[in-house]
């Protein structure tokens, strides 16, 4: 009778190496890839609200005291002549571009995307 043995890396060892460890590169990666291609969807009159966010690890922040009204409120009809700027920009740029973003995050780890 023969034996069989697996040996298996550790979770946390697993994570590390495909950069999944928690507010990891994985995550940075997600947060800027979902920041860069929102870009188009903020409302934008002079950009000052646009230029002025702030990328953590985990959240991204428009700090100007305006921008949460903009964010529920905004008509989406801006003078800036971007069409896609509105309110909830964040949910509507996912419909568009959700899955582009799961791509680049399973590539940039190593993975594949179903």
């Amino acid at each position: 009778m023969s034996g069989i043995r697996i040996q298996i890396d550790p979770a946390d060892k697993i994570l590390l190496k495909r950069n999944l460890k928690k507010n990891g590169r994985g995550q940075q990666f997600f947060t800027h890839e979902v920041r860069r291609l929102s870009q188009p969807y903020v409302p934008r009159l002079n950009g000052v609200m646009e230029r002025s966010a702030i990328e953590q690890v985990d959240k991204i922040t428009y700090p100007q005291p305006y921008s949460r009204r903009q964010y529920y409120e905004n008509s989406g009809k801006n003078r800036s002549g971007a069409p896609l700027a509105g309110k909830l920009w964040d949910r509507r740029m996912w419909q568009d571009r959700g899955k582009e973003i799961v791509q680049a995050v399973a590539r940039f780890c190593g993975g594949k995307a179903k």
